[in-house]
């Protein structure tokens, strides 16, 4: 099921969950705007949902990415996101070499990979969310 968080009509959250993971797709400035919200959200709907895993689809994600909203992103998730493994789809440009909010999150306790190939993230979550034996 499909829930969508409406910030305004072009900046939303969308959630969706498919087998034990949690799927999210964020669209307009918001995840980068309002991060710690963006971040609790993304967190509230792991914890509701009861879910193994989650991906995050910053693909979608406009203006300027900085070097702070990365490391900010990554420390925000590094806190609220360390108890389940999270893909970032994230567009190539939207990348820096660095790597520092993946870095941060890392640093941090957080089980994070960032991708641009949904079907690499979709391979790295796979055993997360293969039935234990």
């Amino acid at each position: 099921m499909l829930v969508r968080q409406v910030i305004s009509a072009f900046t939303f959250l969308e959630f969706g969950d498919e087998h034990g993971c949690l799927t999210v797709r964020a669209n307009g400035p918001y995840l980068i705007v309002q991060k710690r919200a963006a971040i609790m959200a993304i967190a509230n709907a792991i914890e509701v949902r009861k879910v193994k895993a989650a991906r995050v689809d910053m693909r979608g994600v406009t203006g300027p990415i900085t070097f702070m909203d990365r490391y900010q992103l990554g420390e925000l998730g590094g806190e609220f996101l360390r108890r389940t493994p999270f893909a970032v789809l994230a567009l190539e440009e939207h990348l820096d070499a660095e790597r520092i909010g993946w870095m941060v999150a890392r640093n941090r306790g957080a089980n994070v990979e960032v991708f641009t190939d949904p079907a690499e993230a979709k391979t790295w979550l796979q055993p997360y969310l293969a039935p234990a034996k």
